[in-house]
C-alpha cells in the first residue's frame, strides 16, 4: 500500500509574513480485532482483574490457557480456580418465624433475639440478631409478632450447634421499656419443619428491686448477655418464672452425610 501523501499549504499570518504548515499523515488504521486465542486471553484477564486473584465464584465459567489447548471448567462448590478438589462444608439453612408470645402480665410486648454458634460455623447469608414490633393483645394474651428469620450457615462440625437467644420487653404508655423475660433454645438437628416452645425467667431481685418494679418499673437485668445460654453461673440466680415465646424453624441440611452425620 503507497504512503500517504503529505500535503504542504500555505497562509499569511497578520503581519504578511509566510507560514507554512505540514498537514500529518492520517493515523493508522487500528489493527484487526483480536480473535481466537488472544480474544480469550483478554476475556481471562479482564475476569481475573474482576474476580479477584482466587476467582473462586460460584456459577462463573473460566476459560484457561493450557500449552496449546483450551480447558472450559465451571467453577462451583468444592472446585478452586486452579482446578484442584476442596472438600465441600456441611451447610444448614433455617428458615422460620418467631410467631408471638403467651403467658405475660404485661402488654404492648416486643422480642429482641440473636443467634450464638461456635467458631466452626460461619454465617453465609442472613443477620445474627433482630428485633420485632410491639404488640399489645387485643383478643386473649398472645402477642402476635410473626417475625421471619433466614440464616444460612457452613460448618466444619457439629460443635456449637446454633440457639437462639431471646429477651423479652414490655413498653408502657409513656415508651419506658423494661424486661419481661429471658428465653434460649436450640435449634433443632433434624430437617423438616419445627414448632417450638420457648420458656423464659426473669432475675427476681431483692424485695426492694420487686417493690420498685411494681410501683417505678425497671428491675434487675444481666450484665453479660451469654449468661442466658450458658449454665455456668445462671444457677446462682433467683429468678421468676415468665411467659413462652412460640417459633416455627424449618430446617434444610446440605453435605451432612460427608461428615458421618445421617440427615
Amino acid at each position: 500500500m503507497p504512503e500517504p501523501c503529505v500535503v504542504t499549504g500555505r497562509r499569511f499570518s497578520q503581519n504578511g509574513e509566510n507560514v507554512h504548515h505540514t498537514l500529518a499523515p492520517p493515523p493508522q488504521a487500528a489493527g484487526p480485532i483480536r480473535q481466537g486465542r488472544e480474544a480469550a486471553v483478554a476475556l481471562v484477564t479482564t475476569r481475573e482483574a474482576e474476580g479477584g486473584r482466587d476467582g473462586e465464584r460460584l456459577g462463573t465459567s473460566d476459560l484457561s490457557l493450557s500449552g496449546r489447548s483450551w480447558e472450559k471448567r465451571e467453577l462451583g462448590l468444592g472446585v478452586s480456580a486452579r482446578g484442584e478438589r476442596v472438600r465441600a462444608m456441611a451447610e444448614a439453612h433455617v428458615i422460620g418465624q418467631i410467631v408471638g408470645a403467651t403467658g405475660f402480665s404485661e402488654n404492648s410486648l416486643f422480642c429482641k433475639w440473636g443467634v450464638h454458634t461456635g467458631a466452626a460455623w460461619k454465617l453465609l447469608s442472613g443477620i445474627r440478631e433482630g428485633q420485632t414490633q410491639v404488640d399489645t393483645p387485643q383478643i386473649g394474651d398472645m402477642a402476635y409478632w410473626s417475625h421471619p428469620i433466614d440464616l444460612h450457615f457452613a460448618t466444619k462440625g457439629l460443635q456449637g450447634w446454633p440457639r437462639l437467644h431471646l429477651q423479652v420487653w414490655s413498653q408502657d404508655s409513656f415508651g419506658r421499656c423494661q424486661l419481661a423475660g429471658y428465653g434460649f433454645c436450640h435449634v433443632p438437628s433434624s430437617p423438616g419443619t419445627h414448632k417450638l416452645d420457648c420458656p423464659t425467667w426473669r432475675p427476681l431481685g431483692s424485695w426492694r428491686e420487686q417493690l420498685a418494679r411494681a410501683f417505678v418499673g425497671g428491675g434487675p437485668q444481666l450484665l453479660h448477655g451469654d449468661t442466658i445460654y450458658s449454665g455456668a453461673d445462671r444457677y446462682r440466680l433467683h429468678t421468676a418464672a415468665g411467659g413462652t415465646v412460640h417459633l416455627e424453624l424449618g430446617l434444610l441440611l446440605r453435605h451432612f452425610d460427608r461428615y458421618g452425620v445421617e440427615c
